[in-house]
């Protein structure tokens, strides 16, 4: 069994990592264990500081069982320390912005823990975790009872974007804020409906809608080869 450490942003995509990805690799032989970076005194997990992360990073790396470390950071109000974050932000197109995100932190963590380069695979959420959950809008909203009266809005907010993870990222348009301006009685919260939401879902149809994280959980399945 090879271990993949899944350095998370928050207790959301802890929970995501652990009872929707994880079951499903196991049976390649490969433990996910998802894991927060200490944000503060007492606090782990949410508005990542990379003064925290590229340690947490580095030191989980050099530990002598020698994992496989991953990410799985929200691009939507990434700090702006993250490496190539200047640079990277000037760039028009999605795909080009997480392409250089993830080079430069991938170069920066590599030589910082000085470890193989293939044990270390970034990825940034594009924009946020919601967005996986609008790879199937007619179930996500089946969560709770009162909920398919979203269904037209939330639909029409999928619609308008090239995919789930291109729904604009600006505070009022981000996917998260779609799905709290929509659902409610009771409102959205994503530590409670978030796991729930992306379970019923399933990864088959979010890899289908979402070229980014299907991408990446692409390469973690590699690891199963080697």
């Amino acid at each position: 069994m090879s271990r993949v450490v899944v350095v998370c942003e928050g207790e959301t995509e802890e929970e995501f990592v652990r009872d929707v990805l994880a079951p499903d690799f196991l049976g390649l032989g490969l433990y996910l264990e998802p894991q927060m970076v200490d944000t503060s005194p007492g606090h782990r997990g949410g508005a990542l500081n990379y003064d925290r992360v590229k340690p947490h990073l580095r030191n989980t790396l050099r530990q002598k069982s020698a994992p496989v470390v991953t990410t799985l950071f929200d691009l939507y109000r990434l700090d702006k320390r993250f490496p190539g974050h200047g640079v990277t932000m000037a760039e028009t197109g999605l795909a080009q912005k997480l392409e250089v995100l993830c080079a430069e932190l991938h170069a920066d963590v590599v030589a910082a823990a000085g470890c193989l380069p293939g044990r270390f695979i970034p990825y940034i959420q594009a924009h946020e975790f919601e967005a996986l959950l609008f790879s199937d809008v007619p179930t996500l909203v089946q969560v709770e009872s009162n909920w398919p009266r979203a269904s037209a809005a939330l639909t029409a907010a999928r619609a308008a974007a090239e995919s789930p993870e291109h729904i604009n990222d600006r505070p009022e348009t981000k996917p998260a804020a779609h799905l709290e301006r929509e659902l409610r009685n009771p409102n959205y919260r994503k530590r409670r409906h978030g796991p729930i939401a992306a379970q019923r879902i399933g990864l088959d149809k979010m890899e289908a809608e979402c070229a980014f994280f299907a991408a990446w959980l692409a390469q973690i399945r590699k690891l199963a080869q080697t």
